[in-house]
């Protein structure tokens, strides 16, 4: 292996590693997200709770999971759907990587949940 084949090949270990390191942490605060409404979406009566009642037993989730970058009253939105309701937050987090150039990751979850009495 010359020279140059060793920088190249240790260059492309520095980028991936560069690249791990600033939007992994952006993946495990999703991963908090998924969770959050996961649990809510588990508890008895979310069928029969309001937007606020939804919006703030989430807001509570995420503080106990340190989660900021989440804005539920513009990222959240519940859809009617038939006899079930569509809880989806849908959000952007950008990372700053270096200089000018930024990181743009869009984030999507919805689950369904059955109205109370069904």
């Amino acid at each position: 292996m010359t020279m140059w084949s060793l920088l190249f090949v240790l260059g492309m270990i520095a980028l991936v590693v560069f690249l791990i390191l600033k939007l992994f942490p952006v993946y495990m605060a999703d991963m908090k997200v998924n969770s959050a409404l996961d649990s809510l979406v588990r508890t008895a009566d979310v069928g029969s709770m309001s937007k606020s009642d939804i919006s703030e037993a989430l807001r509570k989730r995420f503080e106990i999971d340190n989660v900021d970058h989440v804005d539920l009253g513009k990222d959240m939105t519940i859809t009617p759907r038939g006899r079930s309701r569509l809880i989806r937050i849908k959000y952007d987090a950008v990372v700053p990587m270096v200089g000018n150039i930024s990181a743009l990751m869009e984030f999507n979850h919805e689950r369904e949940v059955r109205a109370s009495g069904e």
